[in-house]
């Protein structure tokens, strides 16, 4: 019966969460804006954490998780011990904890702040898929249902989803990218939702792929509430198109101001 409470947020909780992916998308921008190659995975670690407690998430929703080179393949890989090459692309996991509310974002990046054609292939698919889940998240649907009209979405825009990059998000894009619930944990209770989508629900939005041949990865996650009407991005503002990333990546972060 808690459980079921859990998963139906009230004004109050949704107010909250709101504020916790202020702080998350905050501190992700940051992180995004220092990193570079030549650093090691636990200093783009620590910007994140730092920023998070500089705006009063004293605790994180989870270890941070970097995924780089050959540690793409490990979806939840919190080492942080690579030391980051130009040419390394990176998947980053993290959310801040505020006040026992979570949320959960994931973004991805080259560490040389430059696409390669082939980084730029496979995050775009990623984040077209991503865009257009959010166009069919209301009350009344399955995630089967949404992930139908998604891909006819695509279709019906000319993109050819036979390719091996559309293949390889071809999971997520079928379930519509519906992932788990999100709340007083990031995998909250309840797991995720089975039947139609309710308003309040709070779920991770959640595409990814992995090329381990090619030590590449590509993640794009969001947090959404569930509206009477549709849907709401929880953690608004993050730069996900790649000329935003790429212009981001050009300006001095805090651990190059502060050296």
């Amino acid at each position: 019966m808690i459980w079921d409470l859990r998963i139906i947020k009230t004004p109050a909780e949704i107010a909250h969460l709101r504020k916790v992916g202020k702080i998350a998308v905050k501190a992700h921008i940051e992180m995004i804006k220092t990193t570079r190659a030549g650093m090691y995975e636990y200093e783009v670690a620590s910007v994140f954490d730092f920023l998070c407690k500089r705006q009063g998430a004293r605790d994180l929703a989870y270890n941070i998780i970097i995924s780089s080179a050959d540690n793409h393949p490990y979806l939840h890989y919190y080492k942080h011990d690579r030391y980051l090459q130009d040419g390394d692309f990176l998947v980053v996991d993290a959310g801040p904890d505020l006040d026992n509310y979570d949320v959960d974002i994931t973004v991805s990046y080259p560490a040389n702040g430059r696409f390669t054609p082939r980084q730029r292939e496979i995050y775009e698919a990623c984040n077209e898929i991503e865009k257009a889940c959010f166009k069919f998240y209301a009350p009344g649907l399955t995630r089967q249902e949404i992930g139908s009209k998604t891909k006819q979405y695509l279709i019906d825009k000319g993109i050819d989803l036979s390719t091996d990059v559309y293949q390889s998000m071809m999971r997520g894009l079928e379930s519509g990218g519906v992932s788990h619930y999100v709340g007083m944990a990031v995998h909250d209770v309840g797991g995720g939702p089975r039947g139609p989508l309710k308003p309040g629900m709070v779920i991770a939005l959640d595409i990814l792929a992995v090329f381990a041949d090619e030590d590449m990865g590509v993640r794009i996650e969001d947090t959404v509430l569930v509206t009477e009407d549709g849907c709401e991005n929880l953690t608004p503002g993050l730069p996900r198109e790649i000329d935003e990333i790429e212009a981001l990546m050009k300006k001095p972060g805090v651990l190059q101001v502060h050296k």
